[in-house]
């Protein structure tokens, strides 16, 4: 209910902002200004006036140290730049990090990119407008912003950077943009509170873990088009019921679903010839393996550490490949079926 209520209340702010800019009149407890030179935000509002400020809206073009000076007021709420121009339509690294009380941002129409770092740890924050042009976001950009639930990735977006989102535990979904092709290290790890994601058909590669510990997220669809999961990219999605993995994969990296405790059923294509070490390991839960393949994938022993020997059922395409199974290292641990 709590959430339901800054939700309305951000939801207000952001359709004020809009009415603005369609000339109607400003909210009386929002402080606007027009900054003209950049770097002269400090004369407009002078330090004294700093503590008092809680919804700022600003126009025209700041710089650096413009933004440095907004993330010295400590009883902010609400940032509107939208308006702004920046150098080189950059939003700088470390610009509002780790800032106590901001809640709700609209960042400007023109930027290009987020920096390093820019809303590190901003517990508060909630809801984030990015920009329809924006191209690239930062490491750690927004790690750590454990209330942050509002927020959508436009389709122009090129990069996005590791740990973006990490610890973002207040995020229930997310679009990848289109244009998207990788998903770097890290970049969704500890996002509890994820229960699906779609992998568009552009993404090539899938970063080292980066979504260990999404214990939220139920399935997982991995396009044909990924040509590298990175180790431990699912570890630890204990709620993790369905996987659903590329015809073209001859590889699973080491980690990728280790500690996947409530997987119960796995499809393994007829490609796939290698299963690294602990890529299952802890997935207790499994209870039926369907392999593709006559010739049993290369495992190694703590490919399915933990997973029952005698619970869980190995199923293969015909008596053949039954009995390659029931000789081959660690596969002849398990009971072998034909199905």
């Amino acid at each position: 209910m709590k959430k339901a209520f800054l939700h309305i209340g951000i939801f207000i702010l952001f359709s004020a902002q809009m009415a603005c800019s369609h000339g109607e009149d400003e909210p009386e407890d929002i402080t606007t200004i027009s900054v003209n030179e950049p770097g002269s935000l400090s004369e407009i509002i002078v330090p004294s006036q700093r503590g008092s400020i809680t919804k700022l809206a600003v126009k025209g073009s700041l710089n650096y140290s413009d933004i440095s000076y907004i993330r010295q007021m400590p009883e902010l709420l609400y940032l509107d730049v939208g308006s702004v121009v920046l150098p080189n339509n950059y939003f700088p690294d470390n610009a509002i990090s780790s800032h106590e009380k901001l809640e709700a941002v609209i960042l400007p129409v023109s930027l290009d990119s987020i920096g390093a770092s820019a809303f590190r740890w901003c517990e508060r924050l909630q809801a984030v407008r990015l920009p329809k042009k924006l191209k690239s976001i930062g490491a750690y950009a927004f790690a750590g912003c454990i209330n942050l639930y509002d927020i959508e990735l436009p389709n122009s977006l090129l990069h996005l950077e590791k740990y973006a989102f990490s610890g973002c535990k207040s995020l229930y979904t997310l679009k990848i943009p289109s244009k998207l092709q990788r998903i770097s290290d890290y970049t969704f790890s500890k996002y509890i509170s994820l229960t699906e994601i779609k992998i568009p058909g552009n993404i090539r590669e899938i970063g080292y873990k980066s979504f260990s510990g999404c214990s939220g997220l139920r399935e997982i669809s991995i396009p044909s088009t990924v040509k590298t999961v990175g180790i431990g990219a699912f570890e630890n999605c204990t709620e993790l019921k369905d996987i659903s993995l590329p015809t073209t994969f001859t590889e699973i990296n080491y980690y990728t679903f280790s500690g996947c405790t409530s997987l119960t059923t796995l499809t393994l294509h007829s490609k796939l010839t290698t299963i690294n070490n602990y890529a299952f390991a802890g997935c207790k839960s499994l209870t039926e393996i369907h392999c593709k393949n006559s010739n049993p994938p290369l495992i190694g022993e703590n490919t399915f550490r933990d997973v029952n020997r005698i619970g869980c059922k190995i199923f293969v395409p015909s008596k053949r490949a039954k009995k390659s199974y029931s000789t081959a290292l660690y596969w002849n641990e398990f009971t072998i079926y034909i199905e």
